[in-house]
């Protein structure tokens, strides 16, 4: 993917926080080992924030730990429908 491409296409944000169900705890902020969200410590006003979506690893933790079920990982289509061959990915066939 050239430079020009990459800078034209918008960042999947691969972390949606449902903010009705959201009580604002921190706990995704604390685990997150990217540290890819934010929020503003004790401060149950403010909605944790995904300040680095493009470098998210997809790990689920946020999700996971989650007490009231407010996040959803959201995988992009080419994760999701991936067409590349093992050989391809790996450079060798995986028995």
């Amino acid at each position: 993917m050239s430079t020009e491409t990459r800078a034209d296409a918008s960042v999947h944000n691969p972390i949606v926080i449902d903010e009705a169900l959201c009580i604002r705890c921190n706990l995704c902020d604390w685990i997150c080992p990217g540290d890819i969200i934010y929020k503003i410590e004790n401060d149950k006003t403010t909605m944790p924030e995904v300040v680095y979506p493009d470098e998210c690893w997809y790990c689920g933790l946020c999700q996971s730990t989650c007490p009231t079920e407010a996040i959803t990982i959201v995988f992009p289509e080419v994760m999701i429908n991936n067409k590349s061959d093992v050989v391809r990915l790996l450079g060798k066939i995986v028995d």
